[in-house]
């Protein structure tokens, strides 16, 4: 008997272990982690473009505020959310420090955007087109600041306002490409190959959802069909009797 319980296979003590992990903390920190996390996730995304500022030689005035008050406002929120998760898990300032990611974020919010890969693999998981959609949006979004940021100050560039980059965005990733607003820097056309790739994937995606849909919706309705015919027999049977 003592034998049996004290020797187990190794991949079932670490499945168990790895459940004790996480059951070890109160229902209120899973349930708080379970509705901020695709946030935060959403959120290091959205930030991409203040990541890639400091690389794009972008030094105006009028732009230099916004990148702080930005850069301030990430740095509190992902502090607040440190703050609330060592105080549901229990474990106070020992969990800060089990989570040095985390802590790193507070002080580098461009770490966070790591984290975030866990919604991209989601992104692609069967019945997610929205959030797919929401996703692919949010990181032409960027693009577009992205390209902005890059092309603005560029001599011989066309993309110097926000306005134009959007529009530039939009032609890219649906990959129409009418040729009107073209990147001359470096950065903005490796911007515009990942904008294209990501148009490539959103298209794709979107087709194998829509033929999906109909192939569901044709063999339900063969199904239906089927169902339908399958008594007609029987009935016919009972008749002749």
């Amino acid at each position: 008997m003592c034998m049996s319980t004290t020797s187990q296979d190794p991949s079932v003590q670490a499945a168990t272990q790895t459940s004790d992990a996480q059951s070890s903390f109160p229902p209120a920190f899973n349930a708080y982690v379970a509705k901020t996390q695709s946030w935060l996730d959403l959120l290091a995304l959205s930030t991409i473009w203040l990541v890639l500022a400091i690389f794009t030689g972008q030094h105006q005035l009028d732009f230099v505020p916004i990148w702080l008050v930005c850069r301030i406002a990430i740095s509190v929120t992902y502090l607040v959310d440190l703050i609330i998760r060592s105080k549901l898990s229990g474990r106070g300032w020992r969990y800060a420090i089990s989570r040095p990611d985390l802590m790193i974020a507070v002080l580098l919010p461009p770490v966070r955007i790591f984290a975030s890969m866990r919604l991209l693999r989601q992104m692609f998981s069967r019945g997610n087109l929205a959030q797919f959609m929401f996703v692919a949006l949010i990181l032409m979004l960027n693009a577009a600041v992205v390209v902005w940021e890059f092309e603005s100050l560029a001599p011989g560039s066309n993309i110097t306002t926000l306005g134009n980059a959007l529009w530039w965005s939009v032609v890219t990733v649906t990959t129409v490409g009418y040729g009107d607003y073209t990147p001359v820097t470096l950065g903005g056309r490796l911007t515009a190959v990942a904008l294209l790739v990501l148009g490539l994937v959103s298209l794709a995606v979107l087709t194998a959802q829509i033929a999906s849909n109909f192939l569901e919706q044709g063999q339900s309705k063969q199904g239906a069909a089927a169902g339908t015919a399958a008594p007609q027999p029987e009935s016919s049977a009972t008749e002749t009797n």
